[in-house]
C-alpha cells in the first residue's frame, strides 16, 4: 500500500458498535483474529470494544479504507481486516489489504471532523457489507445491521 495516497485528514481511529433495542453491543477481536458482537455488559461491567484504525486511502479520485486494530505498540504483525471464504470478518496478514468503503446510513459522506459519533456502513467494492449474525459480523449482501462508529482521534498517520 503506497502511503503517499494516504489520506490523514480522512483517517481516524474509532470504537464500533451493533445498536439493539436500544443498547450498544461492542465489536472486539477475538483470540482467533474474528471480529465479534459481544453483549454491553457482563455481570454488571460494561465490556469496551477493539478500537480500530481506519486508514483512509485515496486512489484514482476513489476513497477506500484499510482497517487495523489500533493499539498503542501497533496493530498485530500489520494484520488488515479481511473476509474468510464463508463471509465472516477476521484479521489477516496480506500484501494487498482489503478495501473498504465507508459511509453514513443515511447515504452521506462520513467526515470524521465533524462526525464524532454516527451511524454508518461499510462495504465492499462489490457490496458485501458489514451485519451481525448472532455473534458473528459478516460481510453479506443485502442489508446491513445498525452499526455505530464512535470516533476518537482524526489524523492518525502510522502506528
Amino acid at each position: 500500500m503506497d502511503d503517499s495516497n494516504l489520506d490523514t485528514s480522512r483517517s481516524f481511529i474509532a470504537d464500533v458498535y451493533l445498536e439493539v433495542d436500544d443498547a450498544r453491543h461492542p465489536l472486539r477481536i477475538n483470540d482467533s483474529g474474528w471480529l465479534q458482537i459481544l453483549k454491553p455488559q457482563i455481570n454488571g461491567h460494561p465490556i469496551l470494544p477493539t478500537t480500530l484504525w481506519f486508514g483512509c486511502y485515496e486512489v484514482d479520485g476513489e476513497a477506500f479504507y484499510v482497517i487495523k486494530e489500533y493499539t498503542k505498540g501497533g496493530s498485530k504483525n500489520g494484520d488488515t481486516l479481511g473476509i474468510s471464504d464463508d463471509g465472516q470478518l477476521g484479521f489477516y496478514a496480506s500484501s494487498s489489504p482489503r478495501q473498504w468503503h465507508i459511509g453514513r446510513r443515511d447515504g452521506e459522506a462520513l467526515v470524521p471532523r465533524s462526525t464524532p459519533e454516527a451511524p454508518f456502513t461499510v462495504a465492499t467494492k462489490g457490496g458485501r457489507r458489514w451485519t451481525a449474525h448472532g455473534k458473528d459480523c459478516m460481510a453479506a449482501k443485502g442489508t446491513d445491521s445498525a452499526f455505530l462508529v464512535h470516533i476518537h482521534k482524526i489524523g492518525v498517520y502510522r502506528f
